[in-house]
């Protein structure tokens, strides 16, 4: 009868289902059925007695406020179409709920809350629900079941012990189906017995009795009555379940129980005793084995999370964190629906809040490891819903006029909290996209490799950030562009590297930034894995492609910079200190490369070096692999036969002239000039050839 609809709440933003009953709808079903069966009632008073039982049950599910009763968020309206009031969003109740798909664990902490749910109700309340049955009770969001379906309920503290003894529920029966109990879930006692105390506690307790059986069993009842309102039916399907059921041990029903857990059997015999007095109360179902598991005692200690104090808080995210093991086995849609969001509203919570309170330890440790845990759930999830669940939440670089970034935000509170984000750099680099991973480390390099005063007396986390964050580095500066690279973060490493003590920050670092040789020409520490790792950095310098050294840095910068580590070396062994002069050995063998490469084959004497000498060195005669300068077509600067007009070879005299150089000798039509400055570039030819043919001028 009801319609249940998806919807946002205007003032909170928040999901809400609305419920909508159509009373057009209802009253021509009503109509068709008083046609169609004798003796009936008129329709109209059937009408109004079925509104006046939603008026009662809406009013008393708004009243009764506990975690596992469906909590309303706007009470019931009533026009002359429809009902309709709204709640927190449900995704279904048990009987339209897919048990196929819902796991053991699932199950038995959906029991749990039911049972929480009826404890207030018994306990405090002193109320019989009355209607214990699949559609009564609800799934939200969070995968969190909760009592409703409050229409039959019964308040003892306003009923008399004769009351209680003459209660008979067919009294009320109606051609309306929902209007009526479901047998299949009804104590004996209210049908069957005709003395004694009827009403009680212990109808309750037989109806989660068989909704059990219903749960385990995927939608099959053990009383199953062809009319669920059938009395004739009910009395049938007793007789059968009593002969098969009673006087039997546990461990003799299996064929009963079916799929029921063994650990039930014990339990399913004291819920399902035949008379009221035999069976358990709630507080002694909540208190069995059952429910004596670790993984539900920690389901149900997230479910009072925010109960707890903060050093209880703790405690359980440092187990939940101790045993990885753990979170995989939780129910996805409670660890991604529930307890998910219930860290990121927990963290955003506690930064709202610092403004207005300085950060103690025990808050700087919850948010911390509550970080921790946020990545350790968002590993399982997919990139979008790690996009939705976690980066906007939390990591989101995007600013206001008047805030700081959520991120930012998150990242200047302590070193804790960056180290428990740095260490996820993986997981970024997995989850998001290039550009929101380059924009969240670009935000942090500051503050991972500098300590602030606030910070001093966290300076072993700060010494481990520091490393995490140099160690991750290499997973991510590929990703940078080379102006970020060499304005900001290279002079901040450098900085850095010549102001730590640790080694192994300075070991990490030597194979990534080739600009980090004038900083090592200062380096004191003589500390072999430091020599070591200079040493390696300074063979691979050496030997790339890419930066290609000069002859003169080898030998003066490096070689000298590499005997001067080697020797100064103390805390090496002879083995060491071979190794390290073989590495230096590799240097030498560049540098002696790159010197043999500027030398002729043949000796020159430059006391004894004539004109036929000079053009046949190797040095002239060689031809450059990639010319770089070549020299400008000379051209008369007037035309010929005028007054001013020059010969084609004194135009080449007076331009070479112009330009600087000297002739040096004409012979067999060539003339050799030479830059007058006397100034050698490698790239540059120091001597001119211009060849004097007719009209032919070329380098």
């Amino acid at each position: 009868m009801w319609a249940i609809y998806p919807a946002k709440h205007k003032q909170t933003g928040k999901m809400v289902s609305v419920f909508i009953f159509e009373k057009p709808r209802f009253e021509a079903q009503v109509h068709r059925l008083c046609n169609q069966t004798a003796n009936t009632r008129n329709p109209r008073q059937i009408v109004a007695e079925y509104y006046e039982q939603i008026r009662i049950e809406i009013s008393q599910l708004t009243k009764l406020k506990h975690p596992q009763i469906l909590t309303v968020l706007e009470v019931m309206e009533e026009t002359k179409l429809k009902f309709l009031f709204v709640t927190e969003p449900v995704t279904a109740n048990l009987a339209t709920l897919d048990l196929q798909k819902e796991t053991l664990l699932s199950i038995q902490k959906g029991l749990l809350e039911i049972s929480k749910g009826l404890q207030f109700l018994h306990s405090h309340c002193s109320i019989i629900h009355m209607n214990i049955q699949p559609s009564s009770v609800f799934v939200n969001t969070q995968g969190d079941w909760k009592l409703a379906g409050f229409k039959f309920l019964q308040n003892l503290n306003e009923l008399s012990p004769l009351d209680r003894e003459n209660f008979y529920i067919m009294n009320s029966s109606s051609v309306v189906e929902t209007a009526n109990h479901n047998l299949n879930f009804t104590a004996p006692e209210l049908i069957l017995d005709s003395s004694g105390v009827r009403l009680g506690m212990a109808n309750d307790m037989w109806a989660l009795g068989m909704l059990i059986y219903y749960l385990y069993n995927k939608g099959d009842c053990m009383i199953n009555c062809f009319e669920v309102n059938s009395l004739s039916d009910f009395k049938a399907e007793f007789r059968k379940f009593e002969l098969k059921f009673y006087n039997h041990r546990p461990s003799e029903l299996k064929y009963m129980f079916k799929e029921v857990p063994e650990s039930l059997w014990a339990i399913m015999t004291q819920l399902l005793a035949r008379y009221p007095n035999d069976r358990i109360l709630i507080d002694q179902f909540i208190d069995s084995d059952f429910f004596d598991g670790s993984l539900i005692k920690m389901m149900w200690f997230i479910d009072e999370f925010t109960t707890k104090t903060m050093g209880e808080k703790i405690v359980f995210l440092d187990g939940l964190l101790g045993h990885s093991d753990l979170l995989p086995q939780l129910p996805s849609t409670f660890r991604n629906s529930k307890l998910l969001p219930l860290l990121v509203d927990a963290i955003k919570s506690e930064v709202g809040l610092l403004p207005l309170k300085k950060l103690d330890l025990e808050t700087d440790a919850f948010l911390s490891k509550s970080l921790l845990l946020v990545f350790s759930i968002g590993g399982l999830l997919s990139n979008l819903s790690f996009q939705d669940r976690i980066y906007d939440g939390l990591l989101s670089t995007t600013k206001t006029k008047k805030t700081e970034s959520p991120f930012l935000r998150l990242f200047q509170i302590s070193v804790k909290i960056r180290l428990a984000i740095i260490l996820n750099t993986d997981l970024f680099l997995k989850k998001l996209t290039q550009k929101q991973v380059v924009e969240l480390m670009k935000e942090v390099p500051t503050l991972c490799v500098t300590i602030s005063r606030n910070d001093i007396d966290q300076q072993a986390d700060q010494i481990k950030l520091q490393d995490t964050y140099l160690s991750n580095l290499s997973l991510v500066v590929e990703l940078f562009d080379f102006p970020y690279i060499k304005n900001t973060l290279l002079p901040l490493i450098c900085q850095v590297f010549k102001t730590t003590t640790i080694p192994l920050h300075k070991n990490s670092n030597y194979q990534n930034f080739r600009h980090l040789l004038p900083v090592l020409e200062n380096l004191k520490s003589r500390d072999k894995r430091i020599v070591g790792a200079v040493i390696g950095f300074f063979v691979r310098l050496s030997a790339s492609q890419h930066i290609a050294l000069d002859l003169e840095t080898m030998v003066e910068k490096i070689l000298g910079q590499c005997l001067r580590l080697i020797f100064g070396c103390s805390d090496c062994s002879k083995s060491e200190f071979k190794e390290l002069l073989e590495s230096l050995k590799k240097i030498e063998d560049v540098a002696l490369d790159e010197k043999l490469k500027t030398l002729s084959d043949v000796a020159r004497d430059p006391a004894n070096e004539d004109f036929s000498t000079l053009l046949n060195s190797a040095l002239v005669r060689q031809k450059p692999e990639e010319p770089s300068i070549k020299a400008p077509v000379l051209q008369p600067t007037s035309a010929v036969g005028t007054e001013n007009s020059i010969s084609p070879q004194n135009t080449r005299h007076d331009s070479c002239k112009a330009l600087d150089f000297d002739i040096l000798e004409a012979e067999s039509g060539i003339e050799i000039w030479r830059d007058k400055h006397d100034f050698w570039h490698p790239e540059r030819p120091q001597i001119l050839f211009l060849e004097t043919g007719p009209g032919l001028e070329k380098e």
